[in-house]
């Protein structure tokens, strides 16, 4: 049974969009996984990067599969064990509509759009990854209603701590009041984009002053300082996306463990990392 996740955050600009796509290009082509990808933003920035990368062609998207109720229908292969479901910018719309429609409140359709047609692909994938945009919106409610793990992206700063605990006692409010959203923020991964230094030589997260923090802080190097990094064409350096393929492959690595401890104990930590600090790891061939 697949495990569903989101990187979220209720600030606009922390990695979320890039962190999910690395991450998932990292379960796949190190760890093996099956992994599909979901854009349910409206910036449609992974739908835009993905297309970049893999130059893919698909008329469907979010948006035709939930009209027809079957997610499957919409799902196009990028490449072996990795697929992706695009994002279109009238979601918001749509769901606005369906609860008009049926003259419903806005948490009661955190139940009745998206998370039955998740449950339905879960035995396809190992993971599945959800992006979605920093609004408190019925989009938002319904990836929540979808999701099993939550990852905090949290920026350095008081600004940050600020957007974290909104994010932290919004989920804590739908949960109160929807039972049935199970959704568990399973950590925080610090996020100083501010510093060019590489992840290896960050401070360690535990600086920042969050207990349950990633012990991977997500940097703004060589590569992701490129305005189009995933770009076929992008001038960064080969060992610089070789780094941030490491950075990510840690990521995973710590999110699987956790996942896997939260499971079988009920709590998550921290395991030891496959690759090396610094080691160059391939993810885009």
């Amino acid at each position: 049974m697949g495990q569903v996740v989101m990187f979220a955050g209720s600030r606009v600009g922390t990695g979320k969009t890039t962190t999910t796509m690395m991450t998932a290009l990292a379960a796949n082509r190190l760890f093996e996984q099956r992994v599909l990808l979901i854009d349910a933003t409206s910036t449609l920035e992974l739908t835009q990067t993905v297309n970049q990368v893999f130059n893919y062609e698909s008329s469907a998207n979010l948006l035709t599969g939930l009209a027809v109720q079957n997610l499957a229908k919409v799902v196009t292969p990028l490449r072996e064990q990795l697929d992706f479901i695009p994002g279109v910018d009238k979601l918001e719309d749509y769901f606005d509509m369906a609860m008009e429609a049926e003259a419903t409140a806005k948490t009661a359709r955190t139940l009745d759009l998206v998370p039955q047609l998740m449950a339905d692909l879960r035995h396809q994938y190992d993971y599945i990854f959800i992006d979605t945009d920093a609004d408190f919106a019925t989009v938002m409610d319904n990836c929540l209603a979808s999701t099993d793990y939550v990852v905090i992206m949290q920026p350095v700063g008081h600004g940050g701590f600020d957007a974290t605990d909104k994010l932290f006692y919004y989920l804590k409010q739908l949960k109160e009041e929807q039972p049935t959203v199970r959704a568990t923020i399973i950590g925080h991964l610090a996020v100083d984009l501010a510093s060019a230094e590489p992840f290896y030589q960050v401070e360690p997260a535990s600086s920042f002053d969050v207990v349950d923090a990633f012990r991977v802080v997500i940097t703004r190097n060589a590569w992701l300082a490129e305005s189009q990094p995933f770009a076929p064409n992008a001038t960064h350096a080969t060992a610089a996306r070789q780094m941030a393929g490491a950075m990510y492959a840690e990521v995973f690595n710590e999110l699987q463990a956790r996942v896997t401890l939260q499971k079988q104990l009920g709590k998550f930590a921290n395991a030891n990392g496959i690759t090396e600090r610094g080691q160059g790891v391939h993810l885009f061939s």
